[in-house]
């Protein structure tokens, strides 16, 4: 009896664990996912980017508006096309000097993305923000080669800055 006792203990041994092709069955099934994984986030990075610069310059522009109101001066938020960057302008608390404005911020525009500004000037580049809160108003379109698109729109009355996605 002790003998067969021993072969059924031996027997249990045998059966617990994995054999070396379900290992490697599993192992290739996590290689498989870690991939497409790979994939979806390298998709969804340039959606980040826009993202992140939408909020960016809706950042600038309501730090334009709450120092417009609190500084009792006008701020101006231009789009240099030409240098590929985002400026922030006031106008020049110092009475000596001949210059009118000064720049306060300055952006850097992402190679791969266009911005676009339209209001109630066809051709203006700029949104300026006056000391009672109000604005000349606009809309700053942010895109991106996918044709995901963010619209910052700044109202002509209140200044008030809102950000919305728009349909790609």
């Amino acid at each position: 009896m002790k003998i067969s006792n021993f072969k059924f203990q031996i027997s249990n041994l045998q059966r617990d664990g994995f054999t070396l092709i379900e290992l490697v069955i599993v192992l290739f099934l996590l290689g498989i996912a870690t991939g497409l994984v790979g994939i979806a986030v390298s998709r969804t990075s340039g959606d980040h980017q826009l993202k992140a610069f939408t909020k960016e310059v809706s950042a600038l522009l309501r730090y334009a508006r709450s120092h417009a109101v609190t500084e009792k001066r006008m701020y101006c938020f231009f789009i240099d096309r030409s240098a590929g960057m985002l400026k922030l302008y006031t106008e020049n608390a110092d009475k000596d000097s001949h210059e009118k404005f000064v720049q306060v911020s300055g952006k850097s525009i992402p190679v791969d993305l266009q911005i676009v500004l339209s209001g109630k000037d066809a051709v203006a580049s700029f949104i300026e923000f006056f000391p009672i809160g109000n604005s000349t108003g606009g809309v700053v379109e942010v895109s991106n080669q996918k044709e995901k698109v963010y619209f910052v729109t700044v109202n002509r009355i209140t200044g008030k800055v809102e950000v919305q996605q728009g349909e790609s």
